[in-house]
């Protein structure tokens, strides 16, 4: 083979990874579709095979869209934090989405069970920016200093990806992490204290039903260990991408077992943690 053949075929090959590699990135077209007919109308189209960074660059479409519906963002989701949840959606790492204002609801609200399509409920973790020196903070002490409260917390995602397609850790990022609706309850003051972050990790979070059943009891440290170790994390995530943490920015750390579906009418979840000093809290949400 020839040089000129060679250097043909090498153009050849740069030209079509240049301009078709990157094809997993979602359409302008193609995010607003999704969010004009979200969360009821079932996803289809995107890609098992979409990467991370193609993920993050369809988030971000829908983040700008999103913004002129929405406003301003109130904080960040971070997903992903157990193993358990990396295994079953074959992601390798934590990852973010961006939360509204309008995708809370008060607590010991109700919302309707087909609010969307293939609608869950989520047992979470929250907490709220108190300094932006939290972007200094290397250790789990410092950042406690910088941080408000922890609140029990429930996502209600609508997951919307249609049955039979791809559902990847990377398909959830590139929909800004399924974020619809979501409940918080009271704060507990957060101590800049090695007690306090120990008690993060061995506390209780417990999910009942209108029966005082217990659908699912978990460690806080279902969560990278600690909670802290995942502030820590979108910490250092967030000074990657030259993004600051600002006052009153309200943290979603993840959640800390299983997702449920919502079958059922007529029914109220409630969300507590215990072992906290300056707990207990709960919140809660009733399910028409």
């Amino acid at each position: 083979m020839t040089f000129k053949k060679i250097f043909f075929l090498i153009f050849i090959f740069s030209f079509f990874y240049i301009n078709f590699a990157k094809t997993e990135c979602l359409s302008d077209k193609k995010v607003l579709e999704i969010i004009n007919n979200s969360p009821h109308t079932p996803i289809e189209g995107i890609s098992g095979n979409i990467t991370l960074d193609d993920a993050y660059c369809s988030q971000n479409k829908f983040i700008k869209v999103l913004k002129k519906k929405l406003g301003k963002p109130i904080g960040y989701k971070v997903g992903f934090t157990g193993k358990a949840t990396q295994e079953r959606f074959k992601i390798t790492t934590p990852a973010t989405g961006v939360l509204f204002k309008t995708m809370f609801i008060e607590n010991g609200g109700s919302i309707n069970k087909n609010f969307g399509h293939r609608t869950l409920i989520e047992p979470d973790l929250m907490v709220i920016v108190k300094d932006s020196k939290i972007m200094e903070a290397k250790s789990e002490l410092e950042a406690a200093k910088y941080l408000d409260t922890i609140h029990p917390f429930m996502e209600l995602p609508a997951l919307q990806i249609k049955k039979g397609e791809p559902i990847t850790g990377a398909v959830i990022v590139a929909i800004n992490m399924v974020a619809t609706k979501m409940v918080m309850g009271p704060g507990i003051p957060i101590q800049a204290n090695q007690e306090f972050i120990d008690a993060m990790g061995t506390m209780e979070t417990i999910f009942t039903d209108e029966n005082n059943e217990v659908i699912q009891n978990s460690p806080g440290s279902t969560l990278l260990g600690n909670p802290m170790k995942v502030v820590l994390w979108l910490v250092k995530e967030m000074n990657n991408r030259g993004v600051t943490l600002e006052p009153g920015d309200r943290l979603s750390l993840g959640s800390v077992g299983k997702l449920f579906p919502l079958k059922e009418s007529n029914k109220t979840y409630t969300y507590s943690l215990i072992g906290l000093p300056g707990g207990p809290s709960s919140t809660y949400v009733h399910i028409k």
